[in-house]
């Protein structure tokens, strides 16, 4: 079976061209945007979230790793985002967060949309 991971991404309305761009280079990427997202909401904050449930989120995977470099790129502030006038920093428009199967496992990665964070709490 794998193993497998939760996945959260979110983007501001300035980075939808630059994520359609890159999931353009690889069809199985536009297809898990696109097709195989368990959640796609595109109205939110005028942006995008997704969300994908118990997937394989592994380097290797021309798909993942098309999304990935992507996300990477964003919050290394690669892309040039212009608002009102001024240069403003592409992490600030992201949010990506992994949440592994292993209690440890999580990667969060952005500066964007303070609403999205990962709650640890007890059940029982």
């Amino acid at each position: 079976m794998g193993y497998r991971s939760d996945v959260v991404l979110a983007i501001g309305k300035e980075l939808t061209p630059f994520l359609l761009l890159a999931t353009s280079r690889c069809k199985e990427a536009e297809e898990l945007v696109f097709k195989h997202h368990d959640h796609f909401d595109r109205d939110y904050y005028e942006g995008w979230l997704l969300r994908w449930t118990s997937i394989k989120w592994y380097e290797g995977y021309e798909d993942i790793d098309a999304i990935q470099k992507f996300v990477d790129e964003a919050c290394a502030d690669e892309y040039k985002i212009e608002e009102d006038g001024k240069e403003r920093l592409s992490s600030e428009y992201i949010k990506f967060v992994r949440v592994g199967e292993d209690t440890s496992d999580v990667e969060m990665q952005g500066e964007g949309f303070w609403d999205i964070y990962v709650s640890r709490h007890i059940e029982f």
